[in-house]
């Protein structure tokens, strides 16, 4: 229970993290982010890992919405 516990928290904080970083609502973040993970997990034989891929391709996909905002805030 307490390492369930543990990878929500590690979800939670990751989607946070993404939706503030994009200045996107927490909600469509975390809907991003979910979809990612399910997309990942179809047929994944290790899944330790799919949070760290799911944050990469939702930060891809917010990232190619408004190209212009994530090339201003990097600069």
């Amino acid at each position: 229970m307490y390492a369930d516990y543990r990878k929500e928290s590690h979800h939670q904080r990751a989607i946070e993290f993404l939706a503030a970083e994009s200045q996107v609502p927490l909600t469509e973040v975390a809907q991003l982010y979910e979809n990612a993970r399910a997309e990942l997990a179809v047929g994944a034989r290790i899944t330790s890992y799919l949070g760290i891929f799911a944050i990469r391709n939702v930060r891809r996909m917010l990232r190619e919405r408004n190209p212009g905002k994530a090339e201003s805030s990097t600069s």
